[in-house]
């Protein structure tokens, strides 16, 4: 993929996200609740006064790695997540896998959000797919393959969102060694959380065997 590809692939997630930040601009909410010693592990006091922008990578993995399993709730959720989303993509290194990230959506039930709020974040989950499938292409015209498309399709997919239009992308040309490079390590070496979107993964092993979506 050219650099001016990638380049508008990244242009456009920096604009999705913020229009996520834009579309959940709320205030924070007054506490975190959980059970008391996740609270008083995790920096909850931290998520709360720090301006949202500011809140580093440390503070959230705590947070979204017990997100509605010992800590937290939707209100809370919906404050933080344009900064989760923020991190996940622009600092992958030191945040939460995307198959993490999005697979809270379900558990902070997003499809009874109102539609513009859901379309806002289908917007970005579709600009990060073709950003990290760029990056994927860019490192195979290097003579590496990446696995953050995979990553995104997989935290997708237990967002319960249809893929197949993203998968549309994985036929596309430049993206042949991407593609290949899934069918050589499906099912045994891709993401084990295929295992919990079995709807996803149904669509995914489709386009792997047939080569059509």
């Amino acid at each position: 993929m050219s650099g001016t590809a990638s380049y508008q692939a990244e242009k456009r997630v920096r604009e999705a996200l913020e229009a996520v930040y834009r579309t959940f601009d709320l205030p924070p909410p007054r506490a975190i609740e959980g059970c008391p010693c996740c609270i008083s592990t995790r920096g909850t006091d931290v998520l709360l006064t720090t301006p949202l922008r500011q809140l580093s990578d440390q503070a959230l993995w705590r947070y979204v790695s017990g997100a509605f399993l010992t800590i937290g709730d939707e209100q809370d959720f919906r404050y933080l997540l344009p900064r989760i989303l923020d991190i996940s993509v622009f600092d992958p290194g030191n945040s939460n896998d995307p198959e993490i990230v999005l697979g809270k959506l379900p558990l902070a039930h997003w499809r009874s959000w109102a539609p513009t709020e859901q379309n806002v974040i289908e917007a970005f989950v579709d600009a990060w797919f073709e950003w990290a499938l760029a990056s994927d292409i860019a490192e195979a015209e290097e003579g590496l393959i990446g696995t953050d498309a995979e990553s995104v399709l997989c935290g997708a997919a237990r967002a319960k969102m249809p893929l197949h239009h993203w998968l549309l992308h994985l036929l596309e040309p430049d993206a042949a060694p991407v593609l290949i490079n899934m069918k050589n390590r499906f099912p045994a070496e891709m993401s084990g959380f295929w295992e919990s979107a079995p709807a996803g993964l149904q669509e995914l092993s489709t386009i792997l065997a047939q080569g059509r979506a």
